[in-house]
């Protein structure tokens, strides 16, 4: 082969390659395009359903008691005028109910709070709360006497502190009975007659 033959089959080798390559170029040029119409287009479409998308809101109501629920029960006495508190688990019976299930279980008692941790119920009595005591002098002596929830005294026990050291106003006051509430006042009046 002659060298113009070689010459000739570089330049044509080149000419063909060059056209491979812009041709490839344009391909790749219009893919560009349209991916980026494409993107576009996409791009729209989640606008569009962003727009168009509805969204609905949940409300659960559901919320139960659980065996680890406290259950408070708070009572007013109108006799005395106290309240006392009571705090213990919910009873099992009491488990797994929602709010308007424990209202009907508690029907005589006013729901003041509830939640999965508490559940506190409230109600007011007609009657003394249970916590009294009456101190009285029989015999030159101190008697004890417990008040229940119906103003019923009942006699506890006779102490021995003589009342024959006392002064007169508390010996007077002790004839005529001494109401006491809690066992703490109790207790701490009979170390100031001691």
């Amino acid at each position: 082969m002659s060298k113009r033959a070689i010459f000739i089959f570089v330049v044509f080798l080149i000419i063909v390659f060059s056209i491979f390559f812009y041709l490839g170029f344009q391909i790749d040029k219009k893919d560009e395009k349209k991916l980026l119409s494409d993107v576009n287009t996409i791009e729209e479409n989640i606008i569009d359903d962003q727009e168009n998308e509805t969204i609905i809101e949940t409300v659960t109501t559901d919320e139960k008691t659980t065996p680890s629920t406290i259950l408070t029960l708070e009572k007013y006495y109108q006799e005395c005028g106290h309240t006392i508190v009571t705090n213990d688990t919910i009873p099992e019976e009491a488990v797994n109910l929602t709010e308007e299930e424990v209202r009907d279980k508690y029907a005589d008692w006013q729901l003041e709070e509830f939640s999965q941790e508490e559940v506190v119920l409230y109600k007011e009595l007609d009657s003394f709360c249970g916590e009294h005591y009456l101190l009285t002098e029989k015999d030159g002596f101190i008697n004890i006497y417990t008040v229940d929830e119906n103003g019923v005294v009942t006699f506890q026990e006779k102490t021995d502190l003589s009342v024959d050291y006392l002064p007169e106003t508390d010996r007077i006051t002790l004839k005529n009975g001494l109401m006491v509430y809690g066992t703490d006042e109790l207790n701490k009046l009979l170390e100031d007659f001691e």
